[in-house]
């Protein structure tokens, strides 16, 4: 398994993956399947070259996805949301996960980034104990967080401290 920063050279793969993400967990996303289709090419390479998303890759084939973003703000600059984090269905429970946030740790670390941050939908158990067992603490919860197809969705929001 192999984790890297991906660059507009894996833009087709990474939106394959993207809508494979949204079809099958549309709550684990904030943008809707037709938002995710109807993004240009140009914009996913723009996207990709930020240097803000990570993949896992099995040999060549991109198998997950997660995203780093650092907060702009200088009084909140020590923290970053992830977002979106992805692992396709045919390859959950081989690692990937796992090599993802480790990956995404250490390059919040190289960042100066002393928090991490995410929202995991409230019905998503597996998610959470896997966030949990990564150091995650539930610290909220937002009410009606995303709404789908009329379905009304809590998130929960949590963090995790790198630096300590």
């Amino acid at each position: 398994m192999k984790v890297r920063t991906l660059t507009s050279a894996d833009a087709e793969a990474f939106q394959a993956l993207h809508i494979e993400g949204v079809t099958n967990y549309p709550t684990a996303f904030l943008r809707s399947l037709d938002e995710v289709r109807d993004t240009s090419p140009d914009e996913v390479a723009r996207v990709l070259d930020s240097g803000k998303i990570m993949g896992a890759f099995a040999g060549e084939t991109l198998i997950g996805l997660a995203g780093l973003a650092q907060n702009g703000f200088a009084s909140a600059r020590h923290r970053a949301m992830i977002g979106p984090f992805y692992v396709s269905t045919a390859s959950q429970g081989q690692g990937a996960a796992q090599a993802l946030m480790d990956a995404l740790a250490e390059k919040a670390r190289q960042m100066g980034v002393l928090q991490l941050e995410l929202y995991v939908w409230a019905k998503n158990p597996r998610a959470q104990r896997f966030y949990i067992r990564n150091g995650f603490e539930q610290v909220g919860r937002i009410p009606r967080s995303v709404i789908i197809d009329g379905e009304e969705c809590d998130d929960l929001l949590m963090v995790r401290a790198l630096d300590r």
